[in-house]
């Protein structure tokens, strides 16, 4: 007699992280065989591997930005780059291929959003080929489906929360339940991409999720992001030969203006910088390397808020509409991003005519449907709601009354006990702490600097009048 609880598709060390996850009390057992119906790779010799990105994190300013994982997305093309390369999927323009040995034959990558499901399937289906379409899917229409390779997406470190998917906790729970379909899909080798040092930090440490991740990095053969996605310099773009110039890279914050100068000095069409604010040296640095390019006949849009009438930043606008460039202002936005020729996209804290450049890591993907995808977030997040409208300041209180405040007596722009009170968007949080050393208050929710911060620094924070 077979017994109920022996199962015969998952290698054993699959089927006891499920057991981890899903099974404590009732493990399961393995009747099958511990081979791998995969040719070998160094990228999976083990049956559990781990690619951690903690080292690697992606801008977070912008709404749901927990659903997609531009730096996962990145990971995860590298990896069938490197698997196409020892042959364990089929290369873009393989023809002939025996049944089973199509990509989606071989691989499953399962993720918990479907905004990263949707990212995922465009830009492999772009670059490798029609043959990958489908291989993405959620965890919900993986159900009843097996792969020989599985990679799971935990897509978690693009926002500030890990989201619903993982808020379950208890054998019962939602998030248990469906962690314990994504990892049961593989037969031969699973694959975990995860910011473990973000989703340790969300995760209640009992729950199936933090007991899943603490398995795999116990277990699990480890593979380093920068083995995937290589680290470059701005002097590396010249030499390199179209291919490897169109895979993804980081670049350290000291090599991003460079890079950036190497990437507009080549634009031949199009250069879109989306910033919401400007500054004077910024605009001057950027703009004498544009003219060159407007001049050859390229279009160069920025893309910036809409400035008061009088300011300096309006000034600035008017300057870069002098210089050539168009001018797309909107009521509201946050985003930092480059995009050259339609085909390249800088991703990250790049905030290119508002200050000297990155202080992070970013990264560089030649992929036009990225470019496309970005836009549309952009101009959907620029349709979702008008700025929020400050009276004027003859309107609001400028003494810390609890009976003519609307903040539990505090207002932006108010002084109190050496604290300047500033009005600072979600978004602009992280910038606000770098800039000008901005902390929050609890008690008064919001966000305060040392009265003696030059007003100059904060306008873009500070009500008018203030």
């Amino acid at each position: 007699m077979v017994a109920l609880n022996e199962q015969y598709r998952m290698r054993r060390a699959i089927c006891t992280v499920v057991n981890e996850v899903a099974y404590p009390d009732a493990p399961l057992l393995t009747g099958r065989q511990e081979g791998t119906r995969l040719p070998p790779s160094p990228l999976i010799d083990g049956t559990l591997v781990l690619i951690d990105t903690s080292s690697r994190v992606p801008d977070r300013g912008r709404r749901n930005a927990h659903t997609t994982n531009a730096v996962h997305e990145a990971v995860i093309h590298e990896l069938i780059r490197g698997l196409q390369y020892d042959t364990v999927l089929p290369a873009r323009k393989h023809t002939g291929l025996a049944e089973g040995e199509e990509p989606a034959d071989r691989l499953a990558v399962i993720c918990p959003y479907k905004n990263q499901k949707k990212a995922l399937n465009t830009s492999l289906t772009h670059r490798f080929g029609e043959t990958y379409d489908g291989v993405v899917d959620t965890v919900h229409r993986f159900q009843g489906s097996q792969r020989p390779l599985v990679v799971i997406d935990t897509v978690a470190g693009a926002g500030d929360r890990l989201g619903f998917f993982y808020e379950g906790v208890g054998l019962s729970s939602a998030t248990c339940r469906l962690l314990n379909v994504a990892l049961s899909r593989a037969q031969d080798h699973l694959v975990l991409v995860a910011n473990t040092e973000f989703m340790h930090r969300g995760l209640h440490p009992a729950s199936e999720a933090a007991r899943m991740l603490g398995h795999f990095e116990k277990h699990a053969q480890r593979l380093p992001v920068e083995e995937l996605v290589p680290v470059r310099s701005a002097a590396d773009l010249s030499g390199l030969a179209p291919e490897e110039l169109a895979r993804p890279a980081f670049f350290p914050a000291d090599e991003v203006s460079r890079a950036v100068e190497w990437d507009i000095a080549n634009a031949r069409q199009s250069v879109d910088i989306y910033c919401a604010f400007l500054a004077v040296n910024p605009v001057r640095y950027w703009l004498r390397r544009l003219e060159p390019r407007i001049a050859a006949g390229a279009r160069v849009t920025v893309h910036t808020r809409q400035h008061e009438l009088g300011s300096k930043e309006a000034e600035l606008v008017e300057t870069l509409r002098s210089g050539g460039c168009r001018i797309e202002a909107r009521e509201r936005m946050h985003e930092k991003v480059l995009i050259v020729d339609d085909t390249v996209l800088w991703h990250g804290s790049l905030n290119l005519l508002a200050h000297g450049g990155s202080t992070d890591l970013m990264m560089r993907i030649t992929d036009p449907t990225s470019c496309e995808r970005v836009r549309r977030i952009v101009d959907r997040a620029r349709m979702d709601r008008p700025a929020r409208q400050w009276p004027p300041a003859s309107l609001r209180s400028t003494k810390a009354s609890p009976t003519n405040s609307s903040t539990n007596g505090i207002s932006p722009g108010d002084v109190v006990d050496g604290r300047l009170y500033l009005r600072v968007p979600y978004e602009e949080k992280d910038e606000a702490k770098r800039l000008v050393q901005a902390r929050w208050d609890p008690r008064h929710q919001l966000w305060h600097v040392a009265a003696s911060v030059p007003r100059a620094r904060l306008s873009r924070w500070l009500p008018d009048g203030a």
